[in-house]
């Protein structure tokens, strides 16, 4: 395994989004009815934005890997850049406008409207020399989005070159259904799916169960998020949990990306399983203090507080 000074903590590979998030409703409204939302912001979103955001406000070098729109991207490139994200490797997309989606969330839950955009190009992206280049400068390379299940040989890369690999495929029924993906999945470090993803992928609706699944599929490192009731980590055999880290919830988009980001800072940083399982619930939770993904995502100061108040009990 290659070993030498990286240039980046973290390589963020994923969709981007312009979000136009709605909240603040009383309800989500069925077919043929209209509701109001009371408050309104337009963001970056995608999992790979909210992570990389989380990242650097954590205090780590973070570059990220995409595509956006060649006229509205720099919107999205100025917002990465204010959050301390370099962005110099996004792709601008010469035809497609970038990725757009509405959400709508009540305190409880949420639902995404989306076009994909300019994202549709990131499979080719990852093929060519200059990508894969890109992720190899980094210690590890987190994926917010659904590899094509042939891109073993890149994980084996990436791994043979020091970097380790963490994977968000999202609500991807396609993705999660088809097990020639247990290739990719094997190969990971840690992946990151909720309940509902996790309920697909494996057929259990128990949380334990759907961890044991994926262990017999050789899947060895998973942080399973389980919203409002905290999370679970299977990691080298063994299963540890958390409780969910009190908080008034404002909006719950970008919480289980924020999640992501909590684990992957604590992992890299070296703390014990147990403290980075703490430490994504803890940004899970506080993410949603805010509208949108990205507001109130902790510092690392504020997540240093939160995790000695959880601990105290």
């Amino acid at each position: 395994m290659e070993r030498r000074t990286k240039t980046w903590d973290v390589v963020v590979v994923g969709d981007f989004f312009m979000d136009i998030v709605m909240t603040d409703f009383y309800r989500l409204p069925q077919l043929g009815e209209e509701a109001f939302a009371r408050k309104l912001r337009q963001e970056i979103g995608g999992g790979a934005a909210i992570t990389a955001c989380g990242l650097a406000r954590l205090g780590l070098k973070v570059a990220v890997l995409g595509v956006v729109g060649r006229e509205d991207g720099m919107w999205i490139v100025k917002r990465l850049i204010a959050a301390g994200v370099n962005a110099t490797a996004l792709e601008h997309h010469p035809t497609e406008p970038s990725g757009v989606t509405v959400s709508v969330s009540t305190a409880e839950d949420r639902a995404f409207f989306t076009y994909y955009g300019a994202n549709e190009r990131l499979p080719e992206l990852l093929r060519e020399p200059a990508a894969r280049a890109l992720m190899a400068e980094a210690r590890h390379a987190h994926f917010a989005c659904g590899p094509d299940a042939d891109e073993t040989a890149l994980f084996d890369e990436l791994h043979e070159r020091g970097c380790t690999i963490s994977l968000d495929v999202g609500w991807h029924e396609v993705w999660l259904d088809d097990r020639s993906n247990d290739g990719l999945l094997r190969r990971c470090d840690v992946f990151f799916p909720n309940e509902r993803e996790a309920e697909r992928l494996t057929g259990e609706s128990d949380s334990n169960l759907m961890l044991g699944a994926m262990a017999d599929r050789g899947i060895r490192g998973v942080g399973l998020k389980l919203g409002a009731r905290g999370g679970k980590l299977l990691w080298k055999e063994r299963v540890y949990a958390t409780p969910p880290y009190p908080v008034a919830p404002v909006d719950t988009t970008g919480a289980g990306d924020s999640f992501d980001a909590g684990f992957i800072y604590a992992w890299l940083r070296g703390d014990p399983p147990e403290e980075c399982l703490q430490a994504a619930a803890v940004c899970g939770a506080l993410s949603t203090r805010a509208m949108g993904g990205l507001e109130g995502f902790p510092t690392a100061q504020e997540l240093s507080e939160a995790q000695e108040e959880a601990r105290a009990g």
